[in-house]
């Protein structure tokens, strides 16, 4: 009888360690912008850096299905007009645009600091996080979206890229 008590028990607490595992992040890589000056961290081991934009603004990275994951990009903060635009302009624009590209977007989280906004939620059967940063004169973005059934995955690396966002 202690025999097969133990062996459940063994047994047992093998199965729950594959029940849920978490990937854990991994920053093999870094991509930097030359042109814009920003920096970001990505998991190599999951992601695939694209060529780099041929004006030098950005980069997009690809999972293995071949999916736009992430896009990183800079531009002047200049209006159509070539008019300079504040934090709070391009965050209202920003609002704006997600919240007129499909009845399904919904942003559940907004944060704003003095050289920094951050917008996250879901469009349809996509989770995105949206990230801009300032540096000198332009602004910087980093957009991660993935499907919500990657959602376990894609969420362990959202923190780490855009902790190293700068």
């Amino acid at each position: 009888m202690n025999i097969l008590y133990i062996s459940l028990l063994t047994l047992s607490g093998l199965l729950q360690l594959n029940v849920n595992p978490k990937p854990t992040f991994i920053a093999a890589d870094q991509y930097c912008n030359a042109r814009f000056g920003y920096c970001i961290n990505y998991p190599a081991a999951v992601l695939t850096p694209q060529e780099e934009a041929q004006n030098g603004d950005g980069r997009r990275f690809t999972n293995k299905r071949g999916e736009v994951i992430l896009t990183v990009f800079g531009r002047l903060n200049q209006d159509a007009n070539g008019d300079p635009m504040t934090l709070q302009q391009q965050f209202a624009q920003d609002v704006t645009k997600l919240e007129k590209a499909s009845a399904s977007t919904v942003i559940s989280y907004k944060k704003k600091g003095t050289n920094f906004y951050v917008l996250s939620g879901t469009k349809g059967s996509k989770i995105f996080y949206h990230k801009m940063i300032i540096k000198e004169d332009a602004f910087c973005f980093a957009l991660l979206e993935y499907p919500k059934a990657d959602k376990q995955t894609y969420d362990v690396y959202s923190k780490v890229v855009f902790d190293t966002f700068k």
